[in-house]
């Protein structure tokens, strides 16, 4: 094993360390800081929230803007989320992203994995553009990827923006499935949901969001993937789990729609869903509101399209 695996191994012992020990990532080194600088990232690995994309206004983000005296929103009720849902559905048809995973051979949930890196702080298009790069060039593979110099890598994951950050990204990912798992993807994501999702979690470069489309998507386990749109969206229905924190999002929503091995087609369902409403009606700028198959209980969205919202509640 080459020196630079051996020494990124124990880097990401360490930050595991750390991590358990403190409840947070271990700070950048100045050398690593001033590197990410370059690469556009703002210093840090650390996400923002919903780890890719910032939710945008939606009425509740800031308590100036809900009221002094406003009370509390409460989360929909099972009834309530199985009406947003059939809504979302009834506008955008059924969605199945990756649904045969599980069946069509380790090369496509290694694929899903990579894309799932590489979506990070970005549009899916840009993503799928740096996967086919990968593809054309034959590198599609952990030890193509491993072997790879940083800088040609780079270059192939370029339209993924980050390219310098996602290239690491990716070499530290393929250089854990063949250090710990012996190349194999499937090993990496053998066992139960929580077990797999604290396994990608110790990988540097993979964070909650990212594990869990991992998990979900390419593992087939029962897991709610948070991003922006979902903060934006039932923030602006007026109807959010709770405060704007990813931990509090996945279990509200694993805990109303089920973690049972026959769930995993609504937790992909309901991710996509949300993902597809986020970027063609409710947009973090200039939503369509007027469109929008939620406006009748969405104060946000009557509100942008002219209609007086309904009074909230006041204690």
């Amino acid at each position: 094993m080459s020196g630079r695996w051996v020494r990124r191994a124990a880097q990401r012992t360490e930050d595991a360390a750390y991590l358990a020990a403190h409840g947070v990532s271990r700070p950048l080194s100045r050398e690593a800081q001033r590197e990410a600088e370059r690469d556009g990232t703002r210093g840090g690995a650390a996400p923002r929230a919903g780890g890719r994309l910032q939710p945008g206004p939606t009425g509740l983000e800031d308590p100036a803007v809900r009221g002094e005296h406003a009370a509390p929103p409460k989360p929909f009720s099972a009834r309530e989320l199985k009406r947003v849902y059939d809504a979302l559905l009834a506008q955008h048809g059924e969605q199945q992203w990756w649904p045969t995973a599980a069946t069509e051979g380790s090369e496509q949930r290694l694929e899903i994995c990579l894309g799932a890196i590489l979506t990070q702080n970005t549009s899916w298009r840009g993503a799928a553009t740096a996967l086919t790069n990968l593809r054309e060039a034959g590198m599609l593979s952990c030890a193509a990827i491993v072997a790879l110099p940083e800088d040609v890598l780079g270059d192939l994951v370029r339209p993924s923006g980050h390219y310098r950050v996602k290239a690491r990204k990716l070499q530290s990912f393929c250089g854990t499935v063949i250090e710990e798992h012996g190349g194999d993807i499937d090993a990496l994501l053998a066992g139960d949901t929580e077990t797999v999702r604290a396994r990608l979690l110790r990988i540097w470069g993979v964070g909650p969001e990212t594990a869990d489309a991992m998990t979900l998507y390419a593992g087939r386990l029962p897991t709610f993937v948070v991003d922006a749109y979902a903060y934006r969206l039932f923030e602006r229905l007026g109807h959010p789990p709770g405060e704007r924190r990813y931990d509090v999002y996945r279990e509200y929503f694993t805990r109303m729609i089920g973690t049972a091995e026959d769930d995993v087609w609504a937790l992909n369902e309901w991710h996509a869903l949300i993902v597809r409403h986020g970027q063609r009606i409710c947009r973090k700028t200039q939503p369509l509101c007027g469109e929008c198959a939620l406006l009748d209980r969405c104060p946000f969205g009557q509100e942008q399209a002219g209609a007086k919202p309904p009074r909230r509640k006041v204690r």
